[in-house]
């Protein structure tokens, strides 16, 4: 399995709205409303790269009040 984390953007005052959508993917593991350069993080677990990528080009992007997305790999320490 992989593991990785989103760094999203989304609309002002949409990110509650961007963050609940979010939850009902069931690849994505935990949500977090963020301060900062983005607003959301969405930590996510597929079966290889070209699942992350589906799920983030497929499923993440495409839900409305997204502005951007910065996708983050999870290396083990």
């Amino acid at each position: 399995m992989v593991q990785a984390m989103v760094l999203i953007s989304a609309e002002p005052g949409r990110d509650r709205e961007v963050a609940k959508k979010l939850k009902g993917l069931g690849e994505v593991k935990q949500v977090y409303l963020v301060s900062g350069v983005f607003d959301v993080v969405a930590e996510i677990q597929a079966a290889d790269a070209a699942a992350v990528l589906a799920l983030v080009y497929d499923k993440i992007r495409p839900i409305d009040d997204i502005r951007e997305t910065q996708t983050m790999f999870c290396l083990k320490a």
